[in-house]
């Protein structure tokens, strides 16, 4: 398949994510500062192994002296990121469980 045109003439759409109140949000969400790296972490939350699809982070996080957004998928309970300290503006995230009906609460992640 061949694309032409610039992307950078589309539009930023904020989807509304699927909500679902069967499963809580992920506690004690806690985030650490080594250098250049970030480690996420929280407290697992208990599913049934047929509703379980993990957690989502939504993250800003500064590379190359550019703030880029990235989603991630994971099933373990904490994350490490690459994020460097040298953008003008300040890296963020939220967290969310996943489970198969959708996605609970956010929760912002307290980053460093």
């Amino acid at each position: 398949m061949e694309v032409a045109g610039d992307v950078s003439g589309l539009p930023v759409v904020q989807a509304r994510l699927p909500h679902s109140t069967l499963y809580g949000s992920p506690e004690d969400v806690q985030a650490v500062r080594e250098g250049d790296q970030v480690i996420v972490t929280w407290n697992r939350v208990d599913m049934t192994l047929d509703d379980d699809r993990g957690y989502l982070i939504e993250a800003t996080v500064c590379q190359n002296g550019t703030l880029v957004w990235i989603a991630i998928q994971t099933n373990e309970n904490y994350h490490e990121f690459t994020d460097e300290q040298n953008c003008s503006g300040a890296s963020n995230g939220k967290l969310y469980t996943v489970e198969k009906h959708g996605y609970t609460d956010l929760v912002e992640i307290p980053w460093p």
